[in-house]
């Protein structure tokens, strides 16, 4: 519902975005920052549109978003986040979705990653500036955009 309880529902994908008003689906991203302030970004495989994007998924039912976060990026990245100092940026209600945005800041050897691959081209590291470079050609998932200017707002003053 619009205030984050679990409905204890499962929603189709081809129907989540006609629910009732009330009903929302919600989804999480997560954004990881290294040492030199660079992000892992994915470039999607061809089946999720071959654009470049942060992880994240959807919350299943009994699941919670915090929890989804750990194991989007365990799934598409083979990387356990389970015990890192995860942090909670902001979330943010549409019409019938809820999306909150999380914060991981760990130094990853993108080389030993375990990518899933019917999710996951290749990942690399890339700049703010990059990342903004990529939206401004429109090859940065659009509904990533947001929650990647939150994150750098967040990260300015944090």
């Amino acid at each position: 519902d619009e205030y984050k309880n679990a409905l204890n529902m499962s929603v189709a994908r081809d129907i989540k975005y006609n629910l009732p008003i009330g009903e929302y689906f919600m989804v999480v991203l997560i954004f990881i920052q290294n040492d030199d302030g660079k992000f892992l970004i994915q470039k999607t495989s061809k089946s999720r549109h071959s654009c470049f994007a942060t992880t994240g998924g959807h919350v299943s039912v009994g699941d919670d978003a915090f929890n989804t976060v750990i194991k989007e990026v365990k799934e598409e990245l083979g990387l356990d986040i389970a015990n890192e100092n995860i942090e909670y940026v902001y979330s943010k209600t549409f019409k019938n979705r809820i999306m909150e945005t999380y914060l991981l800041k760990m130094n990853i050897d993108i080389d030993n990653l375990d990518l899933q691959k019917d999710e996951v081209k290749y990942v690399k590291w890339l700049t703010k500036q990059e990342i903004f470079e990529l939206i401004d050609k429109k090859k940065f998932r659009d509904c990533n955009i947001e929650p990647f200017k939150k994150i750098i707002e967040y990260i300015k003053y944090n």
